[in-house]
């Protein structure tokens, strides 16, 4: 039996190449907490959301679209995004490595799958994707990879019949405002320093946020900034006077006063509730 690799030149198993590879449910009711989703945050991998029922409303690069049933949503990695789905939406977020062989749109893309043939088969591989088995059994791991190829070259068959068009003014600003959000994030940069470094003022910054995502500059800045607190909290066992330095926070108690007014808990109580939904 043939044991050729599609990339036998960097020795990687297919299992290694694969890491990362990972599914979790879209839902109204998230377990771990709707912070986790329905604040601005990025992923590390790029991010195909595959929704085929329901509706609900995304924040990418601090622009606010609904979305309805059957849409495939494509983020590059680290693209600043929020997800809100309505009550009755059904659907997969897949976390998808970095393969050569499988590139992914190197742009947020929200495509409308109007084709009922192209549904089933976006559902089907991802289906099938995530049931993969144990990645280290070459067989298995060869088959995952295979798929997620598949599943690359059907969304770019569906980007080819979706052209980009060009973003309109206010969300082009929103964009560049957004990812000097990520750049700064964890400096304590104010809305007049990152206004100054896009050559925008704070004024128009929150006319426009207003305009493409419903709130203000500001507000977007605190969402993106608590939900680093809550995810550090959440994920790691760093003590809060570490996450207050690590975010730009002058002190451990200036960052829990500030916790406190966003979450209404303080850092120690929200980690233990987070550790204690987690292991529900």
């Amino acid at each position: 039996m043939s044991r050729i690799r599609l990339f036998e030149s960097r020795d990687l198993s297919e299992a290694d190449r694969l890491a990362g590879l990972s599914f979790e449910m879209v839902t109204p009711l998230i377990r771990h907490g709707k912070w986790r989703r329905g604040m601005p945050h990025t992923e590390r991998l790029a991010v195909l959301i595959w929704i085929p029922r329901g509706q609900g409303r995304l924040t990418v690069l601090g622009r606010t679209r609904g979305f309805g049933p059957a849409t495939a949503i494509c983020l590059p990695p680290e693209t600043p995004f929020a997800l809100d789905p309505g009550a009755m939406t059904e659907g997969t977020l897949v976390r998808l490595p970095p393969l050569f062989e499988a590139p992914l749109p190197d742009r947020p893309r929200l495509l409308k799958v109007s084709d009922v043939a192209a549904q089933g088969e976006l559902a089907g591989l991802i289906d099938r994707l995530s049931r993969h088995g144990d990645l280290s059994e070459p067989a298995l791991g060869r088959a995952a990879l295979g798929r997620v190829i598949l599943l690359s070259a059907l969304i770019e068959r569906l980007v080819a019949t979706q052209p980009a068009t060009r973003l309109p003014r206010p969300a082009q600003v929103a964009a560049r405002f957004a990812r000097a959000v990520e750049e700064r994030l964890g400096t304590g940069a104010t809305l007049e320093e990152i206004g100054a470094e896009i050559g925008v003022t704070p004024t128009h910054l929150t006319r426009t946020l207003k305009e493409t995502a419903g709130l203000t500059a500001a507000a977007y800045m605190q969402a993106r900034l608590m939900h680093e607190a809550r995810r550090r909290l959440a994920d790691t066992d760093d003590s809060a006077a570490t996450i207050a330095g690590a975010l730009g926070f002058s002190s451990a108690a200036y960052f829990t006063r500030a916790f406190g007014r966003e979450t209404g808990q303080t850092p120690s109580a929200f980690r233990a509730e987070a550790r204690r939904v987690a292991r529900a």
